[in-house]
């Protein structure tokens, strides 16, 4: 990620008071607001509910198909932990790593795992395997197709099932999606300057797909309330064994 994008995420900032609480839902939406999602409103709590069952049931599918149990779960650019944060309260073994240091802090003040770290997603072990990897509006903070490229290999050499990839910018929208936000973002230009977003052709996925000799489903975003739906798509990678 560029260095502006870096700063931004360093700046972010939770309400220690809510994560110290027993209110799941408020952690949770607290956490999510953190990791971002509070541009052009928030998104509700069903929605972001539906989205994450949406989320494990695509992730968990081969593993299902296979007669496995999917127990654990690793994210790609965690953030603060929202996404984990509801995995592990489905009894899920968790592990994620983010290049914001202050947001991997607050990640290890809700979740369990000791698998939690601080590193630029390039730079991910697949020594230790998870049954699925995924990430979550992440792809378009990347420099360049040969980042997401490497990163991408990176995360399947990982999973032992499936990857998902949530919220990629489709490259058929990008026009479209500056239109929006500069309508709807006050003074766009001067607070997005230098704020790079990378966008991504679904063939990108398909000849990686094609190469592994994976099986490969893409899915839209629907998260009810999200202004974002129509301008992202989402990825499965399935590893056929």
């Amino acid at each position: 990620m560029g260095n502006s994008w870096r700063e931004i995420w360093g700046n972010r900032s939770v309400d220690m008071n809510i994560l110290q609480s027993k209110d799941e839902q408020r952690i949770f939406l607290e956490l999510k607001r953190c990791n971002g999602f509070d541009v052009l409103g928030r998104g509700k709590y069903e929605g972001w509910i539906d989205q994450y069952l949406q989320v494990k049931n695509e992730l968990f599918y081969r593993g299902y198909k296979q007669k496995n149990s999917i127990r654990s779960v690793y994210e790609v650019g965690c953030g603060c932990g929202a996404n984990l944060y509801l995995f592990e309260k489905d009894g899920m073994q968790c592990g994620g790593m983010d290049y914001s240091e202050k947001l991997i802090s607050y990640a290890k003040e809700v979740l369990c795992s000791a698998d939690i770290v601080h590193n630029e997603a390039i730079n991910l072990s697949v020594e230790t395997k998870y049954d699925v990897v995924f990430s979550n509006a992440v792809f378009h903070y990347f420099s360049d197709e040969e980042y997401a490229l490497e990163v991408l290999e990176k995360m399947y050499e990982k999973a032992k099932y499936a990857i998902g990839l949530i919220d990629l910018m489709d490259k058929d929208k990008e026009e479209d999606y500056f239109i929006f936000r500069r309508k709807n973002i006050e003074n766009y230009e001067e607070r997005y300057k230098g704020l790079t977003s990378l966008f991504y052709a679904k063939q990108f996925f398909l000849e990686f797909a094609s190469k592994h000799h994976a099986d490969i489903k893409f899915t839209v975003s629907d998260v009810q309330g999200y202004w974002n739906n129509d301008f992202a798509f989402n990825c499965y990678l399935y590893k056929r064994k």
